[in-house]
């Protein structure tokens, strides 16, 4: 499998456990807010880094690491990546896949072979919204992302569930629609990401009103069983609502 990208550690992207980041090139989405736009638009860019140079890493990490999460871009594009996960597996290493939940084919198939243990998906849009906020011409996306978050429930593999937020892109209406999208799926736990202004597919989003984090705070506490996550990575748990 061709790395494009490489973080030899981190406390953040599996939580409970020690794990470094591997990066893939490739994106089928074209989200606005995409902070990696150069692995969407230009992987090669990137320097390569061979399957065989990772797991010879991983080798001299056993014992010091305990996961690997694969990012991108998109892994579930790449035609080797059952295959890529059940090495690191063999090596003793927990697996997060980070995927936009496009290719439920991919993700059943990686859940029947016991090839991840934490599966994150980002849940961009309403169904009925996917294509326009996803930056992607399918009108069956917003269903497709769906399965495979049923996938993840079914399971029962640890899922996050979590959803990149811009005042543009997703009203108030929009994220209640997407909290009884999940409810009816079976997904329980919900993380709002804050819009983080960095190097972005979409310039236009830098300069559009956006809310502020008290207003996350007080959209994701009108939910029950949702958080926000802020600019600065701080979770922040907002209590349910009354008889929730």
């Amino acid at each position: 499998m061709e790395i494009r990208g490489i973080t030899k550690f981190t406390l953040l992207d599996y939580p409970g456990k020690l794990a470094c980041i591997v990066f893939v090139g490739g994106c089928n989405f074209r989200c606005p807010y995409c902070h990696n736009p150069s692995l969407v638009f230009d992987p090669e860019a990137h320097p390569l880094l061979t399957e065989d140079e990772f797991l010879a890493f991983l080798e001299s990490r056993r014992g010091k690491l305990e996961a690997v999460v694969v990012s991108g871009g998109e892994p579930t594009l790449c035609h080797d990546l059952k295959d890529f996960l059940a090495k690191v597996k063999a090596l003793g290493f927990a697996v997060k896949l980070d995927t936009n939940g496009s290719r439920p084919e991919v993700v059943a198939a990686l859940l029947t072979a016991k090839a991840i243990d934490f599966l994150a998906i980002d849940y961009k849009a309403p169904a009925a919204r996917y294509p326009n906020v996803a930056g992607i011409d399918s009108p069956d996306v917003g269903a497709k992302v769906g399965e495979s978050l049923r996938l993840g429930v079914e399971a029962g593999v640890t899922l996050e569930v979590r959803s990149t937020v811009h005042k543009a892109l997703l009203g108030p209406d929009d994220l209640a629609a997407m909290r009884r999208e999940l409810d009816q799926l079976g997904v329980t736990d919900w993380v709002l990401q804050q819009f983080n202004p960095a190097e972005i597919i979409d310039d236009q989003l830098l300069t559009l009103p956006n809310y502020s984090d008290q207003e996350l705070r007080t959209l994701a506490a009108s939910f029950h069983h949702t958080r926000v996550r802020g600019l600065k990575g701080n979770s922040l748990q907002a209590s349910p609502p009354k008889g929730a």
